[in-house]
């Protein structure tokens, strides 16, 4: 178990494959909202793990991870991960998130360029209107989850406690709205630097092709990767095309 302690006494999670003092690269993989390394990016470790040294971390109050804030914020999530890697000493990283992963890997490449080398954003959502955000509040219930929901508040449960998954889920409504209100702007994307790959399944429930399409034209090295019959769930991806893809772009 790899443990490391933020400035507010938060314990954050994470974990390293392929060798901790392996010469390889580091490819840093991010989960989603609600996500954990338990159950997401798991089956690309292994194949990864082989030309990169791979971490992988739970989110603040996600998973294994503790949250002494009685809150979620970008500034703290990406806090976090400025704070493990200055810990690990790893001054330069591939990067692919997945969902609020890539959002999070995207205000990395704005804050620290020199750090992020390639950038992949999986489904990530970021062109929020009122009416999404209403959704999404309304989706992240978590008395309705166990009503109408009964088999994803279980795994809820079993990923981030008992007593936690519910605090978890009013939090990710309130930092959905904070990305609404103070999100990245999209007139400042094209200072990002480095190659960024824009993937989406062409089923994602909340990521639509065209969203998709849009943020990619907005880098300077900015490209497109549509997924056929992948739905918004990172379990739904399969290895094959993203793995090969992954491996060719962050190259």
């Amino acid at each position: 178990m790899s443990e490391w302690t933020a400035e507010d006494g938060s314990v954050i999670y994470y974990e390293i494959y392929g060798g901790r003092n392996s010469e390889k690269p580091i490819l840093l993989l991010l989960p989603g909202m609600l996500g954990a390394i338990s159950n997401q990016w798991r089956q690309f470790i292994k194949p990864l793990s082989e030309q990169y040294r791979v971490l992988l971390l739970d989110l603040r109050g996600h998973g294994r991870s503790q949250n002494s804030a009685n809150m979620l914020s970008t500034e703290l999530l990406l806090q976090d991960i400025v704070g493990l890697l200055d810990y690990l000493q790893v001054e330069m990283i591939h990067l692919a998130g997945y969902s609020l992963g890539g959002y999070l890997g995207l205000l990395l490449a704005l804050n620290q360029p020199r750090r992020v080398m390639t950038l992949l954003m999986h489904a990530t959502k970021f062109y929020w209107t009122p009416d999404a955000v209403k959704k999404i509040h309304q989706q992240l219930d978590p008395d309705m989850l166990a009503e109408k929901v009964p088999a994803y508040a279980d795994q809820l449960v079993q990923e981030h406690g008992a007593r936690q998954w519910r605090v978890l889920v009013r939090q990710s409504a309130d930092l959905v709205s904070e990305i609404y209100d103070n999100g990245v702007a999209e007139r400042v994307l094209n200072s990002v630097h480095c190659p960024v790959l824009v993937s989406v399944g062409d089923r994602d429930e909340l990521v639509p092709v065209l969203e998709a399409q849009r943020l990619s034209r907005q880098f300077e090295e900015g490209e497109l990767l549509v997924l056929p019959g992948v739905r918004h769930p990172l379990q739904t991806v399969p290895q094959i095309p993203l793995l090969p893809m992954m491996e060719a772009f962050h190259q």
